[in-house]
């Protein structure tokens, strides 16, 4: 008896998760907006409620840790972005930091530090 009452409690329960589960959608970003990813770039991101699942578009970049963020270098690990038109997803909480690493461009402003 108790698993024929079981059953309908189950799907009840699914449905009322399926109705109560919200789908969320990044918003995405054009990185310095109408001038896109070049010099002067840094502080671009100030001001603006980036959120977790938001997406970067930017050109070419860089992905460091903030020790390479803060000195222009690329030393440690990091993620490099080539394509021209790359679409970077960010992770839940935390910060994510995008320098150019062609000579003189970070110290030049190509560089940006977004919080999600």
């Amino acid at each position: 008896m108790a698993r024929a009452t079981m059953i309908p409690t189950l799907l009840v329960l699914l449905l009322v998760v399926c109705c109560a589960t919200t789908v969320v959608q990044g918003k995405e970003w054009v990185v310095g907006d109408n001038k896109g990813w070049s010099f002067g770039v840094s502080g671009w991101e100030s001001g603006k409620d980036i959120q977790s699942g938001d997406v970067l578009g930017e050109n070419s970049k860089d992905q460091v840790g903030e020790g390479d963020y803060n000195s222009c270098r690329v030393s440690g690990p990091s993620r490099t972005y080539t394509s021209g038109n790359d679409h970077i997803q960010l992770a839940r909480g935390g910060k994510a930091f995008f320098i150019c690493s062609l000579p003189g461009h970070c110290q030049q402003g190509m560089k940006i530090a977004v919080t999600s």
